[in-house]
């Protein structure tokens, strides 16, 4: 699987760094201290935040000459509350996966490179847990006009060579909407970030730090024009075959299904009945397909694993029977495929294969995978799985891992939704 973009440029409170409670708490403290009959609330000071802190205080009222003094304030009232500060759920795990990807991840945010080392956490830039994953920083202070402006990004791709079709960036405010835009960027709204009410217009908007590897990876044939050509016919034949009647139109509807897979054919080389199994295993309205995992986890903390007769590894599951429930399926290949009595109890997402998972197939499917708890029952080789393992993050197979069905993007997913209890499900 290749990559959409080769640059990702995250905005860093919000975006990152879980600081806006602490944040506007501290404004409104010092807000209060000067304008003790303002009318400005918690949530009326969120409109600020993204702006430089020097813009944001003379948005709120403060003359020039009180600026320096009323920032400290500002910033000595948020180093009382430092502890609370945190990084996003998922930050870590999906800056690790998009680096051994290859992307170059940078940042792009209001603070002043002038205060680092002098606030904390505030004056941080690059905090030390990150700092292993970024390759620069552009600071308010680096350049004449700090966002909304689009200097920093301008200079990010100045210093690096970046070119704009490279680059995604990621923010949480109306100011990196406009900084990107006026870039000639694609931006990604974080919507775990985002506080106001006003709908931007974004390429991606974002519900989870997990969801950005949705925009990131692109698959090596979905994106050819022929194969989205030939998904298209096909299901235009397909469903004109289920509403028509006139023999004529049923001919004609027959042929597109036809063309379809001659020009699957033509391009990829495999046997015609193969491609015609895959295209026409339905009838009637064209819809996805749904694949279900189970990811189960020892008392360690490894993942089980099914080994297939093909050598490769993958967590047990497959399609979901007509009759059954995403669930019940579940049950149901865990105890086929691995030999465990299986509970699902957790939905960890809900994703469209084609943004994940190589080859690209002539058919939709959605991949679900389920936290289950299990009691493993002695293990009996079958005519789909020769071995069941567990393993540790350090020890996936990923020379051998079958990832057509099982990316090591989505077994980190796993990991991830495992040790986190408030773990929220990830929907495309």
């Amino acid at each position: 699987m290749q990559n959409r973009y080769s640059h990702i440029l995250f905005d860093l409170d919000g975006t990152l760094v879980d600081t806006h409670d602490v944040d506007v708490i501290s404004l409104y403290e010092v807000v209060k201290e000067y304008f003790p009959d303002t009318l400005e609330t918690v949530e009326s000071l969120g409109r600020v935040f993204g702006l430089p802190a020097y813009e944001a205080l003379k948005c709120i009222g403060f003359s020039e000459d009180k600026l320096p003094e009323v920032y400290a304030k500002w910033c000595r009232a948020i180093e009382s509350r430092a502890g609370t500060v945190k990084l996003f759920e998922g930050v870590l795990a999906v800056l690790d996966i998009l680096k051994k990807r290859g992307v170059k991840l940078g940042i792009i945010t209001s603070r002043k490179r002038a205060d680092y080392g002098k606030y904390g956490i505030l004056g941080d830039y690059i905090p030390l847990e990150l700092s292993p994953y970024f390759i620069k920083a552009v600071c308010s202070d680096d350049v004449k006009n700090p966002k909304p402006s689009p200097d920093s990004l301008l200079k990010y791709m100045q210093d690096t060579g970046a070119k704009p079709q490279e680059i995604l960036f990621i923010g949480d405010t109306k100011t990196d909407c406009e900084c990107a835009d006026q870039a000639g960027v694609d931006f990604a709204l974080a919507l775990w970030g985002y506080t106001q009410r006003e709908h931007l217009n974004c390429a991606y908007y974002f519900a989870s730090p997990w969801s950005i590897l949705s925009a990131v990876v692109d698959g090596d044939c979905a994106k050819l024009m022929w194969f989205k050509w030939a998904r298209e016919i096909q299901a235009i034949g397909q469903i004109g075959l289920a509403y028509s009647k006139d023999r004529f139109d049923i001919e004609r509807f027959t042929r597109l299904r036809e063309i379809a897979l001659e020009i699957m054919h033509t391009y990829t080389e495999a046997p015609l009945e193969k491609i015609k199994e895959a295209f026409c295993f339905d009838k009637g309205y064209i819809t996805p397909k749904i694949d279900t995992r189970g990811a189960a986890f020892d008392d360690s903390g490894r993942i089980l694993l099914v080994q297939e007769s093909s050598g490769l590894w993958s967590l047990p599951g497959g399609w979901c029977e007509e009759d059954g429930t995403i669930f019940s399926n579940v049950v149901k290949e865990l105890r086929e495929e691995a030999c465990v009595k299986a509970v699902p109890y957790k939905l960890i997402a809900l994703l469209d294969r084609r943004r994940y998972n190589n080859p690209p197939l002539p058919f939709g499917i959605m991949k679900a995978f389920v936290l289950c708890q299990h009691e493993a029952l002695a293990f009996v080789k079958n005519n789909e799985t020769i071995e069941r393992k567990y393993f540790g993050k350090d020890e996936l197979p990923l020379d051998k891992l079958r990832v057509d069905t099982t990316s090591y993007e989505q077994l980190m997913m796993c990991f991830a939704a495992y040790e986190n209890k408030d773990w929220q499900p990830i929907v495309d």
